[in-house]
Order: structure tokens, then sequence, then C-alpha cells
């Protein structure tokens, strides 16, 4: 959804602890077991690669994703394989890997057809979508999401993934009635299946739409809304990013002291996750609002933590 390092157990692992036989991974038949035990490891591994996904350790998430597609393609699982080059698909956009992304998508959708699943095409042709909206080809997105919308199944995970990113087209083309309503839809979805990562980037953009028409109080409430979403996934990664929208949205409404508190909170998550530019965005903030709050010792500390980014940053 417009949603490296070592690996831990791969796939040859997984089968060695399972005791898989050789005659398993030979031309033989699969007994009912192994095949059925095959397909539990493939799905184990590609919900290792959604959580480095979440993490946003992208390169982790894609091998996992290999891994999982090549167990699924040895039982000729042809469903999960369109599921998991869907998945590849996404780890390689985040990458910037437009060409290798859009392939795979390419391939997801001939699986997808293959398999007959309604819910792995509008996967397939969401995913298409992004690569289009990526490149900047705005109008090309948009009709893939409209196709994606279409051939999902109602109630489906892949129909909350194909409104929420053609809300994202249709806020970037200023849209923004249009765009609420389909974050909206997404959001009802996700909150009634309990996918949390899900519910927090629909209420994430829902408060970007929401303040961008005015509407900052109803933004707020959003924000909060994605806030406590990520929290139940523990979603780390984004956390710092909904303290940092509720902090400019709290400096919107005049509420200094609270846009100070959420902004310091955004500088922590930040700072144990390692992520520099949420750090040096809220760091920023800290040391202009020291100033307006007469924090002044804090003001200096954090101005301190700043110079020191930026000093990483440029190498001296």
């Amino acid at each position: 959804m417009m949603y490296a390092g070592s690996r831990g157990l791969s796939l040859a692992m997984l089968c060695a602890a399972a005791a898989l036989s050789l005659a398993a991974c030979s031309s033989a038949p699969k007994a009912p077991e192994a095949v059925f035990d095959t397909a539990n490891k493939a799905a184990a591994l590609s919900k290792l690669g959604d959580g480095f996904m979440t993490k946003r350790q992208y390169s982790a998430a894609l091998e996992y994703y290999r891994e999982a597609r090549a167990a699924s393609s040895s039982v000729d699982d042809v469903g999960a394989v369109a599921a998991t080059s869907s998945s590849e698909g996404r780890a390689l956009l985040a990458l910037g890997s437009f060409d290798e992304a859009q392939a795979e998508y390419e391939a997801s959708q001939d699986y997808a057809t293959m398999s007959g699943e309604a819910s792995a095409l509008s996967r397939a042709r969401a995913g298409l979508g992004e690569v289009a909206f990526a490149r900047g080809d705005l109008a090309g997105a948009l009709a893939l999401f409209e196709e994606a919308v279409a051939s999902a199944e109602a109630g489906s995970k892949a129909l909350a993934v194909a409104l929420h990113d053609r809300g994202v087209a249709e806020a970037a083309r200023g849209r923004l009635a249009e765009a609420i309503a389909d974050y909206r839809a997404a959001e009802a979805s996700n909150l009634k299946e309990k996918r949390w990562a899900e519910l927090g980037a629909n209420r994430y953009a829902l408060a970007s739409a929401l303040a961008r028409s005015g509407k900052s109080e109803e933004a707020m409430k959003a924000a909060l809304g994605a806030l406590e979403a990520d929290k139940k996934a523990e979603n780390a990664a984004s956390i710092p990013d909904d303290l940092a929208a509720l902090a400019t949205l709290a400096e919107t409404l005049g509420k200094s002291a609270e846009a100070w508190s959420y902004w310091r909170r955004s500088f922590d998550g930040a700072e144990a996750g390692g992520n520099a530019a949420a750090e040096r965005k809220a760091l920023t903030a800290l040391v202009r609002l020291a100033d307006a709050l007469g924090k002044d010792a804090d003001g200096k500390r954090y101005s301190t933590e700043l110079d020191k980014l930026k000093s990483a940053k440029t190498g001296e």
C-alpha cells in the first residue's frame, strides 16, 4: 500500500527443521502432507516478509518473499504464487526498482488470471497502479486503481487496499471529497477485520486530506486514530510520523504546548528507531517552539542535538 541484513531462518533451514526428506525435493510426486507442509512454510515466509515491510526493511522482506514464492511454485500453488509475486513487487517498488516491480506485478496478474482469484487480480492491478503513480502517470494510475476496485471481492483486504490507493490518486488530483470517501471506506473495512497497520495508513492519509480541506479538528481525530492503530500494530516505523502529524495540526489550532508534547514524543520515537529524517524534523520544531514557550534550557539541548545530526549528515 502506498503501504538488507540477516534474514534469520532460510527456507532450507526451515525444511531441515521439519525433517523433510530429499525425496520431497525430487521430481517424485509429493505426498499430501508434504504439499500441505510446504504451503504452510510459504505462508510463514510471506508473513515474515510482511513484518520486514512494516519495519521498512525492504531488502530483507524481498528475500523472504522470494523464498515464499519458490516454495509455492514447487507445489504449483498458483494463487500463492500470484500473492507472493505481488508482495515482491511491493518490496521492489519501495526500493525504487520500478521496472522490476512492474515485471513482478505483471507476473502476479498473469498468475491471478490462471488461479481465477479476484482478490489476487485486484492486488496485482493496484500494484501496477502504484508503479504508474510513482512514475508520475497519475491518469494511468487512477485507471488501474479503478480496475482494482472493480475486480476486488466485497469486504476483502484487496478492496481496502484498492480504495486507499484510489484515494491517494484522487487526493493528488485535488479531488479531496472523493479521496476522503475512499479512505473512510477502507478504514471501515480494516477496522472491522482488525488490520491495524493498514488502518493506521488509512487514518494518516485521511488526516492529511481533511487538513487540506480546512477541517483541522477532524484531521486531529483522524491522526489520533492513526496513532492508536499503529500502536496496536506495534508499527514503530510509523509512530513518529503520526506524532509529527498531530504536532503540526496542534500548531495549526494554536495549541503550542500540546504541539511541544507531540514533537517531543516524535523525537523520542525517531531516535529510538534510528529515523534520522524524523529526528531532524522534530528537533527543528522543538528548537523553534522552545523560544516561543520560554523553554530555554530545552531549546539549547535540542539545538545541540540538531547540530550533531547535521554534522553526521554532512560528515563533518
